[in-house]
Order: structure tokens, then C-alpha cells, then sequence
């Protein structure tokens, strides 16, 4: 594909995920048609069907990006030593989750939270579970508890308007976990 075409090819997905987080201001997921979603966007539908299947699969596509974005940020901040109960590593996580509040709002909206937790599961396996590496299946499953602690820990962050900054909550969760010598 050339660089062009990915280029507005990425941009349409963009103004998709935008149309439907709009949309979703106005009407619930179930309601929203896709014609509604790419005229708000200013795409076609064959646009539309050329990226997603489906209405849910706009949210599994956009937290993908997301997280790619995240891995960008996380490596250019990681000196390679870092662990995943960092301070740094969660203190970036909050922020980034923080960052993109209105597409994790949406995804609670539509029943879709567990598409945030699974795929935070996804991306904490790959990123820090290696067991060609010597990481045993106790390894795993704190990895497992870790991330829906991580998970749980934003979503009561959330409902309770966010009192504490990133950085409070980074601190609470790195206490918690301590990192294997």
C-alpha cells in the first residue's frame, strides 16, 4: 500500500472512531446505524467496510492503536530495566489512560469494558510474560492479577471523579507489586 493511501486510510479511521464517539453522545451503540457513523465521519461505507465488521470491532481497532501508541511512548521512556509495577511505567499508564478518557467512557457506555481489559491483558502478557525467557506460570497469573488490578484501579478512579492525580495511584499500585530480584 503506498504511503498515501495509508495515510488517508488512517485518517478515516480516525474520523470514524471520532463520528462514533459523538454519536454516542446522542444515541446508544445499539441505535447508531452504520450510515449515521460514516456520514458523521465523512466516509463511505465501502471505507467503513473496508477497516471494520462491525460497530464493536471500530473499539477493538481504535484500543489496538492505542496501546501500539502506548508501546511507542513506553520504550522511548524505558531505559530497558524497567519493570511493570513501576512508578514511571504506572505513572505513564495513568496519564495515558487519562488521555484518552472519552474513548474508555464510551467503551464502558456500551457494555464493551471488558475490551479494555482484555486487551490491557493482551499487551501485558506479550510486553512482560517470556517463559522462553525462565518466567514460570506464577509469572503468568501475576501478570493476570496485575492487570485487573490496573484495570479495577482506574475504573473505581473513574466513578469516583478522579480525586487523585496519576501519580497517587502510581504510587499506591507500585507499593503493592514488588518487583522479583
Amino acid at each position: 500500500m503506498s504511503e498515501a493511501r495509508n495515510t488517508a486510510n488512517l485518517l478515516a479511521r480516525e474520523c470514524i472512531v471520532t463520528a462514533l464517539l459523538q454519536l454516542l453522545k446522542e444515541k446508544p451503540l445499539s441505535a447508531l446505524s452504520i450510515s449515521e457513523i460514516t456520514s458523521r465521519a465523512g466516509v463511505s461505507r465501502m471505507t467503513y467496510y473496508r477497516n471494520y465488521k462491525s460497530k464493536e470491532d471500530i473499539f477493538v481497532q481504535a484500543l489496538s492503536d492505542i496501546l501500539d501508541e502506548y508501546h511507542q511512548e513506553f520504550q522511548a521512556l524505558s531505559d530497558g530495566q524497567s519493570h511493570y509495577s513501576d512508578y514511571v511505567n504506572l505513572t505513564h499508564c495513568f496519564t495515558y489512560f487519562e488521555n484518552h478518557r472519552d474513548f474508555i467512557y464510551s467503551l464502558f457506555r456500551c457494555g464493551l469494558g471488558n475490551l479494555l481489559l482484555t486487551s490491557l491483558s493482551e499487551y501485558i502478557t506479550h510486553i512482560w510474560y517470556h517463559p522462553e525467557n525462565g518466567d514460570t506460570i506464577e509469572d503468568f497469573y501475576t501478570l493476570q492479577a496485575f492487570t485487573s488490578s490496573l484495570y479495577s484501579t482506574y475504573v473505581s478512579w473513574a466513578i469516583r471523579g478522579k480525586k487523585e492525580t496519576p501519580e497517587q495511584l502510581a504510587k499506591i499500585l507500585s507499593e503493592l507489586y514488588v518487583k522479583k530480584q
